[in-house]
């Protein structure tokens, strides 16, 4: 679904302007920070990954125009945020250097707010903590975000490391692992369920979703809302982005496992890999005061939801040291066998791999995936070369997460 809202846009265009701080010298030759200019327009905001590739740039070309939303009007329900904050960071690095500057020409425009990570070969070049994470703190670098769609491959990884264990093959079909399997899905095998070709419905995108997303739901009840749906392609031959195929996914994992998918996450992965700010989001409708609060756009709040509506496919919360951290044990072999990461990373159909994608940023080669939902906007990636992490986590909705976390790529690469 796609929404289309009157806003003022506000348009980052890489122009031809140096830097004035004391670090111009030691940082000539990278990229220019931003020209901030305000027009008037329609945005169109995608609430799901998009399902074609982002448009790309050759090494030292100009990066494609970003804009995001602003509101046209002031919502008269909502009060102003106060600004008077403690304003001291937690381990914060980086926040003078040029990838900083980039975040908080961003931030003071309005357009973000949350938590940024990025590394080279393992040193932390940027970590830091933008806007407001509620009515009375800051976000830190240390604040919790939920973080919608990069669920999906931590649920990819445990399914594949099941396969490592022989517990199944992604060429099963679903329902040998499915109680009251649909007569449909018969030839759906794991494996379509991962790459998002199975050709069952998105829930998500059901009308009644919006209405019902804040009601605290069970796994089989979202099954139920789709089970009697056709499929909109045969599985296997089109690429169809469906949160649907990983809620089924988390009920396979607890079929073969015997526990709950929030313990499956916890025993399995954060525990083993010290990923104690990671968990399933179990407040109702996310009022949870050690999450960020979400927005849709600065001022303006967004709609509750309940991580039980997104469950395996979308229904975690983390922080950009536990994602860093995360995506660390993937590369360093802590998590799934070399083999067994390099078929994840391995496209199937339409730039998706098994819970990651694999369309390229920037011109740069990148594993990535990016979430949203209401009041969540989340992207982790990784350039392999020169291995460069980036993680964007904002509770601004509308944040453009895709093209910052490019351009950070960019300026990142391009360091001293």
């Amino acid at each position: 679904m796609r929404l289309i809202i009157p806003v003022l846009a506000v348009a980052f265009v890489f122009g031809a302007c140096g830097s004035t701080d004391a670090t111009s010298s030691t940082h000539a030759s990278l990229p220019t920070l931003p020209t901030v200019t305000v027009e008037g327009g329609l945005i169109a905001v995608p609430t799901e990954p998009p399902s074609d590739p982002v448009p790309t740039a050759e090494r030292g070309a100009p990066l494609p125009t970003i804009t995001a939303a602003l509101p046209t009007t002031a919502n008269p329900t909502v009060e102003p945020l106060p600004m008077n904050l403690d304003p001291i960071e937690v381990g914060s690095v980086g926040a003078d250097n040029v990838l900083g500057q980039h975040m908080r020409s961003i931030e003071q425009a309005g357009l973000y707010s949350g938590s940024v990570l990025v590394a080279r070969r393992g040193e932390i070049l940027l970590r830091h903590g933008y806007g407001l994470a509620n009515r009375t703190s800051r976000n830190t670098a240390t604040t919790k975000f939920r973080i919608a769609s990069l669920t999906k491959q931590f649920t990819a990884v445990l399914i594949l490391r099941l396969q490592e264990q022989g517990k199944l093959s992604i060429d099963d079909r679903i329902c040998s692992y499915l109680e009251f399997c649909a007569p449909q899905w018969a030839p759906i095998t794991i494996r379509q369920l991962l790459s998002h070709s199975s050709g069952i419905p998105d829930y998500t995108e059901f009308l009644d979703f919006d209405r019902r997303q804040a009601t605290p739901t069970t796994r089989e009840e979202l099954i139920a809302r789709f089970r009697n749906e056709p499929l909109t392609s045969t599985p296997g031959s089109v690429y169809k982005y469906s949160n649907s195929g990983y809620i089924l996914l988390g009920q396979i994992l607890e079929y073969i496992t015997g526990m709950p998918y929030a313990d499956i996450i916890k025993n399995e992965l954060c525990i083993p890999l010290g990923l104690n700010d990671t968990d399933y989001d179990h407040s109702t409708a996310g009022a949870d005061p050690s999450l960020s609060f979400g927005l849709y756009a600065m001022g303006i709040p967004a709609d509750p939801i309940d991580a039980s509506t997104l469950d395996s496919a979308g229904g975690l919360y983390s922080t950009i040291d536990d994602l860093y951290r995360w995506d660390r044990a993937l590369h360093d072999g802590q998590v799934l066998k070399p083999e067994t990461l390099a078929l994840m990373r391995t496209v199937q159909i339409k730039n998706y791999a098994l819970g990651v994608m694999r369309n390229p940023l920037a011109g740069m080669a990148s594993v990535h995936h990016d979430g949203m939902a209401s009041g969540i906007r989340t992207y982790l990636g990784n350039f392999p070369d020169p291995d460069i992490t980036v993680v964007v986590l904002s509770n601004y909705e509308n944040a453009d997460v895709v093209n910052i976390a490019a351009y950070l790529g960019v300026l990142a690469r391009d360091m001293p």
